[in-house]
C-alpha cells in the first residue's frame, strides 16, 4: 500500500496544525511494515522534520513551497504535481492540511479541522474587522466550495464530524473522528517544575489570530493586581516579534503598568514549549474558537490548571478539570486566576481532575493507528 502524506499547504503560522503535521510525518518512519510512504512537504514542514528524511529526499519525500502561493510559485507546483502523481501513483493521498488548493487523481482523505467553517460563534466574528469579517466570509465560502469535492474527510470531534456530514452531505463512515491527542514528544519529556520563586506565572501559548483573544490578557493583569491585590503574577505568551498582535497587548500593557508581568518566548518548538510549561502553575485558554486544541491536553500534562473560556469545544477535552470564565469577560477571568492562585485546596482538587482526564488523550500510538487504518480501508475500497 503507497500512502502519500501531503502536507503542502501546512504552514508554520498555522499553530497546531503544523505540529499535528510534524508529529504524523515523524511517527510514519515508525511504521513501514506494511506501508510504502511517500510525502509531499511544504517548506515550512521540511524545515522541521527534513533531517529525519534525508535519505528519501528525490525518491519518496519531495519538497515544494509553501502553498498556496498563487502569485510566485502556485503554477508551476500544480504542473509538478501531475507529473508526481504519475510518476509515483500512491493509492492514497493524505491531506493534513485541507483543503489544499490542489486536486488529485488519487483517493484523498482530507484531514479538516477549520473551525471557522464548522462551528464559528458571534464572539469569533466580533473579533474581526469589517474588511476582514468580508475576508472571511469569502473565504469559508471557498473553503466550502473545495470541501465538498472531499470524498473521506478525517477530523477530530463528533460535533465537527456530524457538522461535515450535514454541510458536504456524506454516508457517516466516510468521516472518520479521531480525537486529538497530546504530542508524542511531550511524553519523552520530563514534568520537572522549575518555577519563579515569588511569583506566579501563567502560560498562554497560542499563535496571535484575533479570535485565539491574546489582547485580553493586559486587563486580566490590571484587574488582579486592582481587584485583588494579586501583582505577582507573570503570563508567557508564544507570538513572533514583529507581530502586530504583540504590539498592542504591549502597549495596552504600558498605559496599565503591567508591561513587566508579560514574557513574550516568539514562536516556540514543542521541545521549548516544555520548558514553558514547566515555569507554569496556570493555563489561561482565552481563545473563542478551537476545533480541538492541543494546549489543554499539554497543559495538563505538565501538571497546570486551566482557566478557559466557556465553550463546548473547552469543556469537551477539559471536562471538570478547568475553570471556565465568560467568553471575553477579562474580569470573570481574573476571578477565576485568582481562585487558583488563593485557594491551594481548589488547585489540589482540579489536580486529582486531571489526572482522571488526561489518560483519554494521551495515547498517541493509538491515536496515529486510527488514522492509519482508515487510510488503509480507504485505500483498499473498504469504506
Amino acid at each position: 500500500m503507497r500512502i502519500a502524506v501531503n502536507t503542502i499547504s501546512t504552514k508554520k503560522v498555522s499553530g497546531g496544525g503544523y505540529q499535528i503535521a510534524c508529529n504524523f510525518l515523524m511517527e510514519t518512519l515508525k511504521h513501514r511494515n506494511n506501508v510504502e510512504w511517500y510525502y509531499i512537504t511544504s517548506a515550512d514542514v521540511d524545515e522541521a522534520v527534513g533531517g529525519a528524511f534525508e535519505n528519501l529526499k528525490g525518491t519518496q519525500y519531495f519538497v515544494f513551497p509553501t502553498q498556496p502561493d498563487f502569485k510566485n510559485s502556485y503554477g508551476r507546483v500544480k504542473k509538478e504535481l501531475a507529473v508526481w502523481e504519475v510518476d509515483n501513483k500512491p493509492d492514497v493521498i493524505y491531506t493534513i492540511s485541507s483543503p489544499c488548493y490542489f486536486s488529485f487523481q488519487t483517493l484523498e482523505v482530507m484531514r479538516f479541522a477549520n473551525a471557522w467553517v464548522t462551528n464559528p460563534n458571534k464572539y469569533a466574528w466580533g473579533t474581526l474587522s469589517f474588511k476582514a469579517w468580508l475576508r472571511m466570509k469569502l473565504y469559508r465560502m471557498n473553503q466550502l466550495r473545495m470541501l465538498r469535492k472531499a470524498k473521506y474527510v478525517i477530523t477530530q470531534s463528533a460535533t465537527v464530524g456530524k457538522g461535515l456530514v450535514r454541510l458536504l452531505n456524506l454516508p457517516e463512515e466516510h468521516i472518520k473522528v479521531v480525537p486529538n491527542v497530546l504530542p508524542k514528544v511531550f511524553l519523552s519529556i520530563d514534568v520537572e517544575k522549575n518555577l519563579n520563586k515569588g511569583f506566579v506565572d501563567i502560560a498562554c501559548v497560542a499563535a496571535p489570530f484575533p479570535h485565539k483573544n491574546l489582547s485580553i490578557i493586559p486587563k486580566v493583569l490590571k484587574i488582579l493586581t486592582d481587584n485583588y491585590g494579586i501583582s505577582n503574577v507573570n503570563i508567557h505568551i508564544t507570538i513572533p516579534e514583529d507581530d502586530p498582535t504583540l504590539k498592542g497587548i504591549l502597549n495596552e500593557s504600558k498605559e496599565y503598568g503591567v508591561e513587566d508581568h508579560i514574557v513574550n518566548h516568539g514562536r516556540c518548538p514543542q521541545k521549548m514549549l516544555s520548558n514553558i510549561y514547566n515555569q507554569c502553575t496556570i493555563c489561561f485558554l482565552p481563545s473563542l474558537l478551537e476545533t480541538f486544541s492541543a494546549t489543554s491536553l499539554e497543559a495538563m500534562y505538565f501538571g497546570l490548571n486551566i482557566v478557559a473560556a466557556d465553550f463546548e469545544f473547552n469543556r469537551e477535552v477539559i471536562g471538570d478539570a478547568g475553570l471556565y470564565y465568560n467568553p471575553k469577560d477579562a474580569e470573570d477571568a481574573a476571578n477565576k486566576m485568582a481562585s487558583l492562585i488563593l485557594d491551594p485546596t481548589l488547585c489540589t482538587v482540579l489536580q486529582e481532575k486531571t489526572q482522571q482526564r488526561l489518560p483519554v488523550y494521551s495515547d498517541y500510538d493509538k491515536h496515529f493507528n486510527s488514522i492509519l487504518d482508515f487510510l488503509v480501508r480507504v485505500g483498499k475500497g473498504e469504506v
